[in-house]
């Protein structure tokens, strides 16, 4: 009989403990790195052949970026929530400093996109 006790079948070949766990850590850092990857930038080393960030780019280009990565991410996910009152001045005057930097560097950003679809019309007389 199949389900007798100390019957082998079945325990000798499969996945091995724990890899489905390994796969899944790997998937989710993955789609962790695809996401806060910077359009136009080059892609990262480890991922730059993998099947997976091509699926991913196929999906951010055809619109269903979201229906296939909300099923990879955790199911329960927990946020921190820091009110302004509790952090230290020095640190406020870092994210203060960081933001500034990062509203100019957008700011410059956006500046020389739109300067580089300026068309020179010349004026006829």
């Amino acid at each position: 009989m199949r389900f007798e006790k100390g019957n082998t079948i079945g325990r000798t070949g499969g996945r091995p403990k724990g890899s489905r766990n390994a796969f899944d850590a790997y998937t989710y850092k993955v789609v962790l790195a695809h996401m806060q990857h910077k359009r136009g930038d080059p892609v990262p080393a480890e991922y730059a052949e993998t099947n997976l960030w091509k699926a991913l780019d196929v999906a951010f280009r055809e619109g269903n970026y979201a229906r296939w990565v909300v099923p990879m991410l955790p199911k329960q996910v927990s946020f921190e929530n820091v009110t302004a009152r509790e952090l230290a001045d020095e640190e406020l005057a870092g994210m203060i400093s960081d933001f500034r930097e990062r509203l100019f560097a957008l700011r410059e950003e956006r500046s020389l996109d739109a300067a580089s679809q300026m068309k020179l019309v010349e004026h006829v007389g």
